[in-house]
C-alpha cells in the first residue's frame, strides 16, 4: 500500500527531526541545507496551517543564516508541533 499524504508528511518531518537533532549537537552545512530543503517540501502541505509552519521556517532560516546550532531546538519544537497536528489528522480518519 502506498503511503498517503499524511504519512509522507510524517516521513518528511521525521527526516527533518533527525537533521535538527544533528544540528543541535553541532552545525553542519549538509544537515542545515537538508533541513531547509525539507521545510520547502512541507510548504505546500502546511499552507493552511501557517503558525507552526512559519515558526519552523523562520527558525531553520535563522539557523542556516547564523550557522548557530542554538536555533535547532526552536525549529525542533515547531516540527514536533506539526507532527502532533498530522498525527491528529491521521487519527481522525
Amino acid at each position: 500500500m502506498r503511503p498517503g499524504p499524511y504519512e509522507r508528511v510524517l516521513e518528511t518531518l521525521e527526516d527533518l527531526d533527525a537533521r535538527l537533532a544533528g544540528l543541535e549537537v553541532g552545525y553542519s552545512e549538509e544537515n542545515a541545507t537538508a533541513a531547509r530543503d525539507r521545510v520547502e517540501d512541507l510548504g505546500e502541505f502546511f499552507e493552511t496551517d501557517p503558525e507552526a509552519f512559519v515558526g519552523l521556517r523562520e527558525a531553520v532560516e535563522t539557523l542556516v543564516e547564523t550557522q548557530d546550532s542554538a536555533h535547532a531546538a526552536t525549529a525542533k519544537e515547531h516540527a514536533d508541533a506539526l507532527k502532533r497536528q498530522v498525527r491528529a489528522r491521521i487519527d481522525e480518519e
